[in-house]
């Protein structure tokens, strides 16, 4: 009995699919060129991988991306230093309750404590998220939490729906076109933005417009 098609054996099949039916030269390279990155020894390699280890879950395979709330090199400093004076301060505490500091006595263990508070406070906002993005197999899925991004429009949009994508300088929002006129826009300072921006061209390139 054969097996089921895997995820990258269906995309290259939309390839060739698409590859017979374009009339434009241009085009066709464009998707000659898409289907020879994918058909790459490290490629093929990963997506045999991903195939065997997640067996169960092949059609759920996912990426995300996500603005933080605060950059991460800021709440991992602040968690690091935090931590680092509540160390401190317990290891000092048991020698002696009381320190003097800049010419000013404290008490260790409060110290350890407001510090252990603010390294688990940096710990929490690391987790928070203003916007994030979900990119499947069937489409990319974005949500906002919070003001920041609250002026951006967001939504579900499925892959054969995605026409062309753009990039604006001036409030450096990448904008996704759909079919109908939809737009989706999503904040270019994403974590791994470059893999974001990789994998929407290559959507454009199996399924819309030239990329802009």
């Amino acid at each position: 009995m054969s097996e089921h098609p895997s995820e990258h054996q269906k995309l290259l099949e939309e390839l060739d699919r698409r590859m017979a039916e374009a009339t434009d030269v241009t085009a066709r390279a464009e998707l000659a060129a898409l289907r020879e990155r994918l058909t790459s020894p490290e490629v093929a390699n990963m997506a045999r991988e991903l195939e065997r280890s997640r067996p169960r879950d092949r059609d759920n395979l996912a990426l995300e991306f996500h603005d933080p709330l605060l950059p991460a090199m800021l709440t991992t400093t602040a968690c690091v230093i935090a931590s680092a004076v509540c160390v401190f301060a317990v290891f000092g505490a048991f020698e002696s309750a009381r320190a003097s500091l800049a010419g000013l006595e404290v008490n260790l263990w409060v110290t350890a404590a407001f510090s252990g508070a603010f390294s688990a406070a940096f710990t929490a906002v690391s987790f928070m998220r203003c916007f994030s993005v979900r990119f499947d197999t069937v489409g990319m899925v974005s949500r906002i939490s919070g003001a920041r991004w609250k002026h951006l429009r967001t939504g579900a949009m499925p892959w054969p729906n995605i026409r062309s994508m753009k990039e604006r300088s001036d409030d450096r929002v990448l904008e996704v076109r759909a079919a109908g006129g939809a737009v989706y826009e999503i904040p270019m300072r994403v974590a791994n933005y470059p893999i974001l921006q990789q994998h929407l061209e290559n959507m454009v390139r199996l399924y819309g417009d030239r990329v802009t």
